[in-house]
């Protein structure tokens, strides 16, 4: 299983050496196996990427995000025909069914609610978190009655102030989207890894969004990003600009822990595993056969 991120902040050159990620910022070299890669997040505008190592790292199914001019992520190089039997995945994309579509919608949104309902209770804000718990009993098929966004409105001016609003401009939702965007990119690496059509979700419908089965599946984890943005708000780390500082710690959220059924995984393991039981759960005609994150407190994975 990859798990490392490189962050490329101080622009240079990447290649391909000796089958390895050659980074060259100066008079100053590194060198790292590409079997240990999961993503690498350029976020230096001068950075030079040789054609062989894109190559590479198609072929080892390592996704290299770029960013834009407020350093924020704006690209992504997924790896393709990664899949054995692409046709045969696609087949059973298409023809998954409305129905069994909202079946596994519900339990992403159920899932959704139950991590922010920890997040509630984690930052002692047990009355809401019991409230947010009810409206996941209460999830119906694709969520009809709309308990993602009443479980939204209670859960953000809880941990983020009465007067707060994901439309804002501000510091907080800044370190949230760049983090989401972070996140995403992940996902939609194993979309592809695992041969499905990222543009094709299950509920998220979008004609101009590449990425709707991303933003489908991303859901269950944002809470963690949610609480690691509340700690550096508390901590009084947040400012207008993203600080490299701050980056760094939302980046390597990938590599935090969350549970499967009483087992350990980090959030890159946890994105494998999930999109790996869906291929099952279609086949079976079963949504609960998905296997979704569950939230814990704020833990880096330690990898034996």
């Amino acid at each position: 299983m990859t798990w490392r991120t490189i962050v490329i902040e101080k622009g240079g050159k990447l290649a391909l050496k000796n089958n390895q990620l050659s980074i060259q910022q100066g008079e100053i070299r590194y060198s790292v196996p590409l079997e240990d890669l999961a993503v690498i997040l350029v976020q230096n505008r001068e950075t030079v990427i040789t054609t062989p190592l894109l190559s590479a790292l198609a072929e080892q199914g390592i996704t290299l995000i770029t960013c834009d001019g407020q350093h924020l992520p704006c690209g992504q190089w997924l790896p393709f025909g990664q899949y054995s039997r692409p046709l045969q995945l696609l087949k059973l994309q298409l023809q998954v069914s409305k129905a069994m579509k909202k079946r596994l919608w519900a339990e992403v949104v159920k899932r959704k609610i139950r991590n922010q309902a920890f997040v509630l209770e984690h930052l002692g804000y047990k009355q809401s978190s019991q409230r947010l718990n009810l409206f996941a009993q209460k999830v119906l098929s694709g969520d009809s009655t709309q308990q993602e966004g009443h479980a939204a409105m209670v859960y953000f001016k809880e941990v983020f102030g009465h007067t707060f609003c994901r439309k804002q401009e501000n510091p907080i939702n800044a370190h949230l989207n760049y983090a989401y965007s972070v996140l995403r990119s992940a996902v939609a690496r194993a979309l592809v890894q695992y041969g499905w059509l990222p543009q094709l979700g299950i509920f998220h419908c979008s004609e101009v969004n590449p990425f709707n089965l991303a933003d489908d599946f991303i859901e269950p984890f944002r809470p963690l990003v949610d609480l690691k943005v509340w700690t550096l708000w508390q901590e009084n780390q947040l400012t207008e600009e993203l600080t490299p500082q701050n980056k760094h710690q939302l980046v390597a959220l990938l590599n935090y822990e969350m549970h499967f059924k009483e087992q350990h995984y980090s959030v890159l393991a946890a994105i494998d595993r999930c999109i790996g039981s869906l291929q099952y759960a279609i086949k079976s005609h079963n949504a609960q056969y998905l296997k979704l994150p569950e939230m814990q407190a704020l833990k880096e994975h330690k990898y034996e």
